[in-house]
């Protein structure tokens, strides 16, 4: 029961200290001000009696209904060692006023309700000997300082529930955007296995043509072309294998790139002239998403031309995020391999690229869908 009578993890600390050094100075100066008038002898005892009364107070913090008792029961000593004639009100209510604003900021309502009672058990012994009928207002103002307290309690506990709250939706939100990293993992390692059967069994046809050529010039052809359709596919794969990769020891620390990066791919790639526009509102999707937007548009810039004029437009929709990429055209078969792996990233989000080339400018655009359940 004392244990809960105390406030968990205070102390008395140097401003408590000081608090009850400056009253405890105020009170003796008072004191010994009301013993020089009185002129009794025996009333010098009143000076360190007094400060029974006021020492307490640098508990106030640490234990304020412990420190009340105190200071009740160094009053009721101070008079029948002194008489009534020498207490100092002017020091002892602002001593119970503190004790009882700290048990109602800083106690539960049983315990603080013992500090509100030992509280008005001195002012009613103050009111006898002061201030009568008027005592009645002293103990008002008493219960209106413990109920403030209280107040400030009440403040304080729920300003500690919304941040311990904050806590845990900030934790919730870091295991959403997990969840959903996994998902998309999960969802890609299913595309990627289709993308390897379509391009194991396109190389299958492309030996088994090349067996079938009467001459040696056309089967080596063929056989180019198997090996060019093996590295494009070996590319593909780590490029969609890298985005499933856990972050184990000894893999890449640096954040994947998003395409809160496109600016710097964009400069990188074609220059401080080239122009990116965004539209719609831009807004965080997921990792996967933003991933393969970045990689889409990579390819696309390598499908053109290294010169400033280099159009790149960046549309978020409300299901679906735009890419459009416009320049000068490569030569046609650097520029549809890179176009190719650009449709090949689309197409595992369940997207479309088109692509077309006049006049010897290039213009492609992406569409990927942005609905959670896509």
């Amino acid at each position: 029961m004392i244990r809960s009578m105390t406030s968990a993890g205070a102390s008395v600390g140097r401003r408590d200290i000081a608090i009850a050094v400056l009253l405890s100075a105020l009170g003796l100066l008072l004191m010994y001000g009301n013993v020089v008038d009185e002129e009794v002898g025996a009333s010098v005892l009143a000076i360190p009696l007094f400060l029974i009364v006021t020492a307490p107070l640098a508990w106030r913090r640490a234990a304020p209904v412990a420190a009340l008792a105190a200071v009740l029961v160094g009053y009721l000593i101070h008079v029948a060692a002194t008489g009534t004639d020498l207490i100092r009100c002017g020091v002892v209510l602002p001593v119970v006023f503190l004790l009882a604003f700290s048990a109602g900021a800083r106690l539960e309502r049983r315990d603080a309700l013992i500090g509100l009672a030992l509280a008005l058990a001195v002012i009613v012994g103050e009111s006898v000997v002061f201030f009568g009928a008027f005592g009645v207002v002293m103990a008002a103002v008493t219960a209106a300082v413990w109920s403030i307290g209280r107040v400030v309690r009440s403040r304080g506990q729920l300003a500690a529930e919304l941040q311990a709250r904050t806590v845990e939706l900030r934790a919730a939100r870091d295991e959403r955007a997990r969840m959903e990293v996994s998902a998309d993992r999960a969802r890609l390692s299913t595309q990627l296995d289709k993308l390897l059967q379509r391009r194991l069994g396109e190389l299958a046809r492309l030996a088994d043509d090349g067996a079938q050529q009467p001459d040696a010039a056309t089967a080596t052809a063929t056989l180019v072309d198997i090996e060019r359709q093996s590295r494009r596919t070996l590319e593909e794969m780590r490029s969609v294998v890298n985005v499933l990769r856990h972050d184990e020891a000894g893999a890449p620390t640096a954040p994947q790139p998003a395409l809160v990066h496109l600016e710097a791919l964009l400069v990188r790639a074609k220059g401080s002239d080239a122009r990116l526009t965004v539209a719609g509102s831009p807004r965080v999707l997921p990792a996967g998403v933003e991933l393969s937007a970045y990689r889409i548009l990579e390819h696309l810039l390598d499908a053109l031309e290294d010169a400033p004029d280099v159009d790149v437009e960046v549309s978020f929709g409300d299901d679906a995020l735009e890419l459009a990429v416009r320049g000068p055209a490569r030569r046609r078969g650097q520029a549809v391999a890179s176009i190719e792996r650009a449709r090949e990233r689309a197409q595992l989000h369940h997207g479309t690229l088109q692509a077309r080339t006049r006049g010897g400018r290039a213009e492609a655009v992406a569409h990927l869908p942005v609905l959670a359940g896509a």
